[in-house]
């Protein structure tokens, strides 16, 4: 079993009919969708995360007809439940999705340019068939790839298997401990490689967590 993270682009909305109006306010972020179904009546229930300004965030999902009805938590999370008439393209998402065996794990987040980071898990041959079933308004970068298991997702799903492999030997060996048990070099020599190597593998992987903490 393999995953496929994918970083997906398009000018239109995909998932939420108020998703590229989110994208301009300044008191607003968007996280992630954590939950999509499709009801009987064709209409999408979602439960998505967004940061800032909670009441802006009412004020927006009531001006949008397509929304039928929703509601935003008051605990300061930012999570909302909504009930809204699918776009167009996600309509057309979800006829394809229906049609894969390829499977979509949640959550659904969103990167700081605005991409939204999919995760895919299916076997080989159908994640790659899958690329032939987006739809032609999505623009879809690989993000990462490798074997699929679920206590791999989180804050590392981003990095590659040669970066997750540094980090855990980094971690082994005691780089991260205060005071540092281990160098770049004794990394190096543990794998196999060139100390530069691991230096550039790890300012990577660190990157990436950390933007995907501080977003």
């Amino acid at each position: 079993m393999r995953y496929v993270r994918v970083a997906l682009r398009t000018d239109e909305p995909a998932f939420h009919p108020v998703e590229h109006r989110l994208a301009t306010e300044p008191d607003l972020r968007r996280r992630a969708i954590h939950a999509v179904e499709e009801l009987a009546d064709g209409t999408l229930v979602l439960v998505g995360e967004v940061d800032g300004d909670r009441d802006r965030y009412r004020e927006l999902l009531a001006d949008v007809d397509a929304v039928r009805e929703f509601a935003v938590a008051d605990d300061g999370s930012g999570v909302a439940y909504s009930r809204v008439e699918p776009t167009p393209l996600a309509e057309r998402i979800l006829r394809r999705q229906r049609e894969s065996p390829v499977v979509v794990v949640p959550p659904i987040e969103y990167a700081a340019d605005g991409a939204q980071l999919v995760t895919l898990v299916g076997r080989e041959a159908d994640l790659a068939g899958a690329a032939g079933a987006v739809p032609d308004e999505l623009d879809v970068e690989l993000v990462s790839t490798g074997p699929y298991r679920p206590d791999r997702d989180g804050l590392l799903a981003d990095l590659t298997e040669r970066q997750r492999e540094v980090v855990a030997t980094a971690v082994r060996l005691g780089y991260y401990e205060n005071p540092r048990e281990a160098t770049h070099e004794d990394i190096a020599a543990e794998l196999g490689v060139e100390p530069g190597t691991v230096g550039k593998h790890l300012r990577i992987a660190e990157s990436k967590v950390f933007s995907r903490v501080l977003g």
